[in-house]
This record gives C-alpha cells, structure tokens and sequence, in this order.
C-alpha cells in the first residue's frame, strides 16, 4: 500500500494492480511518476503493463488508468562470476 501522507494528496484516486496487489494512485499518473512514488530507479526495471512489455522510452508517456495491471521486475547485480 502507498504511504498515507502520499495517499491524502491524491484527489482523483484510481486502483490499479502491482505486483499482484491492488493500489490506488492519482489518476493519470505516468508510469515514470509511480517510479518515483515507489523509490524505484526506471534503469533497473523490466515492467509489465497490461500483459505486455513496455520499452523504458516510453515510462514518461504513459499514463496509467483504472484497472492496469502492472508487474515491475527489479534487476539487482552481484553474485560470482
């Protein structure tokens, strides 16, 4: 769920899904926009939208609505090589 004190400034909440669990944003956020709401760097993603991947270029012209289904996938480096 999205911090409280972000929530009360959201005036026309829609819900969408994230990772499998049901969220309510500000509608018309762009997908860039939730990245950041999420403290998520958009170089270090892979996301879902609606059953399809979409290109990174496109996070900024992207404008979620109600009912989307998202899965963000978050690369993380390490490991033995």
């Amino acid at each position: 769920m999205l911090p409280c004190e972000v929530r009360l400034f959201l005036s026309m909440d829609i819900n969408v899904t994230i990772n499998g669990k049901t969220e309510s944003i500000a509608a018309g956020m762009s997908l860039q926009s939730l990245l950041k709401l999420l403290g998520i760097k958009s170089e270090r993603v892979a996301i879902e939208y609606n059953r399809e991947i979409i290109d990174r270029n496109q996070f900024d012209a992207l404008h979620l609505k109600e009912g989307d289904r998202l899965e963000i996938i978050t690369f993380v480096g390490g490991g033995n090589g």
